[in-house]
């Protein structure tokens, strides 16, 4: 999936999560690729409002609505992290927060994860 503001794309894989959360609320995801065991990634959150291990699969958050009529559902095919426009988590929080934020998912075959940031993940390759 490629982020336009980081320049940066994750290639296609199946991916195992490794998370590692500071006291302070740093949050920085490897995506370790199972089927290219030379695609591994690394997402920098910095500091998160919000994070939470959930359900792999592209329905990860079973207490969001469907999709809105004109929203396209994402296939597995378009990527592993994906920000969520318009969530019930994210309107929740933003009620109580005034910043602006981002709610992003991300799909691994252990688990997934929401995360609601006020920074887009930078996305560092490591190269084998």
């Amino acid at each position: 999936m490629k982020w336009d503001k980081i320049d940066n794309e994750i290639e296609y894989d199946w991916y195992e999560l490794r998370c590692q959360l500071s006291r302070d609320n740093h949050l920085k995801v490897s995506l370790y690729g199972l089927k290219n065991q030379k695609n591994i990634y690394y997402l920098d959150f910095g500091k998160v409002l919000f994070c939470r291990a959930i359900d792999e699969g592209w329905d990860l958050n079973p207490y969001e609505e469907k999709f809105e009529s004109d929203e396209k559902q994402p296939h597995i095919l378009d990527g592993v992290l994906w920000e969520v426009t318009n969530s019930n988590l994210k309107n929740q929080i933003k009620n109580h927060y005034p910043q602006p934020i981002h709610h992003f998912q991300i799909l691994g075959i252990n688990f997934g994860l929401d995360v609601i940031s006020e920074n887009f993940p930078i996305v560092i390759q490591e190269r084998l």
